[in-house]
């Protein structure tokens, strides 16, 4: 029985791979690039970027270089840069911890979300594609359990890639791209992660990020979360850029620039007076 089970499941697998061919995922990776977004390979049945990506958080590939990775790569899967540069913040809700629950209990409270470009992941997960606000949003883990948000600095795997289960990503009917346009992000949806930003971190975290620093691929979303804690303990925006943009030139490795550290805060600012305001969500 245990044998035929494995069989079953290797079949299915291969099936997988073969529904999606290679000549499939670059018209995807295409049609991304026409739409604005940023499009990075990732290895084939994998979630890892085949790249160093961090240039593409801030510059998208055009059509010629994206069909050179795919003529090197054409088994590799498809990853979408989320972010200002794509103009997209992605919201993962994984069944398999507690998301479907999760996001039920978040539309109970708030509301249900606005329809919106979506995929059906590999895994059996929801991805929710939103227009991005502008500003800086950071990557946001465990905003509920099985609910993640890849916004500035983050990277989704996206359709019709293929998931090491075997399974393909695909879009769900009539929320494709080319059937719906991206909703807003939901207001209450910046003003929880805004809220998550300065919890859950013992006084121990916060001095050894003031000693060691952060590497370069977690500067941004480490910036974000240290403005955050230092906003809600009652310190001045314009003292936390300034205590920002010297702890990034000296932490950080390498550091960000200047005007970057500064949107961030800003960014990270203008969420805290929303949420903290007489009549403001929170």
């Amino acid at each position: 029985m245990l044998k035929k089970a494995t069989t079953s499941r290797l079949q299915a697998q291969r099936r997988g791979r073969e529904a999606v061919a290679p000549s499939v995922v670059l018209a995807a990776a295409l049609a991304a690039v026409a739409r604005g977004w940023s499009v990075i390979p990732v290895r084939a049945r994998d979630k890892r970027p085949l790249i160093a990506w961090q240039e593409r958080q801030h510059k998208r590939a055009g059509a010629r270089q994206v069909r050179a990775w795919y003529a090197k790569w054409p088994r590799a899967n498809l990853g979408i840069v989320t972010g200002v540069v794509s103009g997209l913040v992605v919201v993962d809700v994984d069944p398999k911890h507690g998301g479907a629950e999760s996001l039920e209990e978040l539309e109970r409270r708030h509301g249900p979300l606005p329809m919106t470009v979506e995929a059906v992941t590999g895994g059996g997960g929801r991805h929710l594609y939103w227009a991005h606000p502008g500003g800086v949003v950071p990557n946001r883990a465990g905003l509920a359990p099985g609910i993640d948000v890849r916004g500035d600095g983050g990277m989704v795997v996206a359709p019709p890639s293929v998931h090491p289960s075997g399974a393909a990503y695909a879009w769900k009917a009539g929320h494709a791209p080319d059937a719906l346009a991206l909703a807003p992000l939901p207001g209450w949806l910046l003003t929880a992660m805004a809220a998550g930003l300065h919890s859950g971190h013992p006084l121990s975290y916060w001095r050894r990020l003031v000693a060691e620093g952060v590497p370069e691929g977690e500067r941004n979303t480490t910036i974000a979360s240290f403005a955050g804690h230092l906003l809600w303990r009652g310190v001045d925006p314009d003292v936390a850029a300034e205590l920002l943009l010297c702890w990034n030139r000296v932490r950080c490795r390498p550091p960000l620039p200047d005007d970057e550290v500064a949107r961030t805060v800003e960014s990270i600012a203008r969420m805290h007076q929303r949420e903290t305001e007489p009549g403001g969500e929170g």
